[in-house]
């Protein structure tokens, strides 16, 4: 037994440059002090959506049997039923529906790769604005959903948010005025190969969301070498862009979470993106009336210590201010939840790229 624990200590100690390997996947029930300081404290392991029942944890092979050797009670994620994953079009599917709506609307969208997944599928990104194809000053906005392949209502509502866009431009006032007015850029997913698998991490199985320089770690120079291609190819787009505003969206839990999430003190922004949070969920009637999070909102390292995050790399080295988004308690629903996540989001989507300007 004793040698099996300490196969178990080396194979969780091998070191991974910017990379927190996720293959197991639990759920941890109620702690005691002692057990979840000695979670926290080991780099391989990932803490996630922490509440009062317990807390997800993410670890590469093998973290099952360390939990079982500490006696720290737990149990597996429960996987997406087939009969509900069938029900939702695969990435394949998503790229036809989307090139086919850049098509259509052609005179105000474009549709574009800003570079491949591990299983080489395309990481697509739509631009909606009037005068499609000019850099020029106008702000610019994103939206980035499906960094967690298991996290899948964002990326639907992000194509429902692209149809609404492109088919009510020169109809409806207020999405005619942000499409003249500002440079909108959507990616529906950052994670295709996640999606297709209903995996947390990519092909890879590295979390996304822990893969982006941070400046209050070692891991703190603004590089993409060794880094996955997925999380490239956002930081180099991202660096050819002057995005003033973003949100990027996860699922497991219904709140807005602002900066920071890697550290505990306040830059001079917050009080204005604590604002921002305040006014998405007071537009988004079930986040609002959360029994677990005041008004909604939360401070994301007040939550819980996220190393690594896409939101906290993009204030810091690009100057983007940038919101998580929460959606939905189930991180996969039945697919015909969809349109009641979208209809309740829908005006907070339009009200904060309206910040933008």
């Amino acid at each position: 037994m004793k040698k099996i624990f300490l196969l178990i200590l080396v194979l969780l100690s091998i070191p991974t440059l910017f990379a927190q390997d996720v293959s197991e996947g639990v759920y941890v029930k109620k702690t005691n002090e002692s057990q979840f300081n000695l979670l926290k404290s080991r780099n391989e392991f990932t803490i996630d959506h922490i509440s009062e029942q317990g807390f997800e944890l993410y670890g590469p092979v093998g973290t099952s049997q360390f939990l079982k050797f500490n006696n720290i009670e737990f149990e597996f994620l429960k996987k997406i039923p087939v009969t509900i994953a069938a029900t939702y079009p695969s990435p394949e599917e998503i790229e036809l529906e989307l090139k086919s709506l850049t098509s259509k609307y052609s005179s105000i969208s474009k549709m574009f790769s800003i570079g491949n997944s591990v299983k080489k599928r395309s990481l697509w990104v739509i631009k909606i604005s009037k005068n499609v194809g000019v850099n020029d000053h106008r702000p610019e906005f994103k939206y980035i959903a499906n960094m967690h392949g298991d996290e899948i209502v964002g990326r639907e509502l992000m194509v429902r948010f692209i149809k609404d866009l492109l088919s009510q431009y020169g109809k409806d006032q207020q999405i005619t005025n942000l499409i003249d007015r500002a440079q909108i850029y959507i990616m529906p997913s950052m994670n295709p190969d996640g999606a297709a698998n209903k995996n947390r991490g990519n092909a890879n199985s590295i979390d996304l969301n822990r893969n982006f320089p941070d400046f209050s770690t070692n891991d703190n120079k603004d590089t993409t070498l060794g880094r996955q291609p997925e999380t490239q190819a956002v930081m180099n787009w991202q660096t050819q862009r002057n995005f003033k505003l973003s949100a990027n969206f996860h699922g497991g839990a219904e709140v807005v979470n602002y900066p920071w999430d890697t550290s505990a003190s306040k830059f001079p922004e917050q009080d204005y993106l604590k604002e921002l949070s305040l006014e998405y969920a007071g537009l988004t009637p079930y986040i609002a009336m959360s029994s677990t999070f005041k008004n909604g909102i939360t401070n994301g390292y007040a939550w819980y210590e996220v190393n690594g995050g896409m939101q906290d790399w993009s204030l810091y080295y690009k100057k983007d201010l940038q919101l998580t988004i929460e959606l939905s308690n189930p991180k996969w629903p039945e697919y015909d939840k969809i349109d009641f996540y979208y209809q309740e989001n829908k005006i907070a989507l339009l009200n904060l790229i309206q910040r933008v300007l």
